[in-house]
């Protein structure tokens, strides 16, 4: 995962340097900002994939010059199924952000929802 970590590094540095000279030829502090939020993200990532490829030690069948195709064949790990209950966790999440205009009670409401879809998406995945 080292090729993947230097790219999100490299674009950590350079939204970095954009941040750096946009703040210092612009008076608008909204746009410095804008630009600086990203480079922590990125780095974050970057980090991330840098501690999973010295956790998987050594380099993946991919990152290898001279791999064949048929190298990273094999068990690639647990997918679950299509489901619709990331769209009721979505639902209940509108719902929520919606209560900054209609009230506390559409909180609530939308706290339930996605709460009852957390809930339904893990008893799911579990069978």
């Amino acid at each position: 995962m080292d090729t993947e970590s230097l790219l999100f590094a490299g674009a950590a540095v350079f939204f970095a340097a954009v941040a750096a000279l946009y703040g210092v030829t612009s008076d608008e502090p909204a746009g410095s900002v804008l630009l600086t939020l990203p480079v922590g993200a990125l780095a974050l990532v970057a980090v991330y994939l840098r501690v999973q490829g010295r956790r998987i030690g050594g380099p993946r069948p991919e990152d290898l010059p001279d791999a064949v195709p048929g190298a990273g064949t094999g068990d690639i790990g647990y997918f679950p199924n299509s489901s619709a209950w990331p769209f009721v966790m979505a639902f209940g999440a509108v719902m929520t952000a919606n209560a900054f205009v209609f009230g506390i009670w559409l909180a609530i409401l939308g706290g339930l929802v996605f709460l009852a879809a957390v809930l339904g998406y893990a008893m799911e995945a579990e069978t």
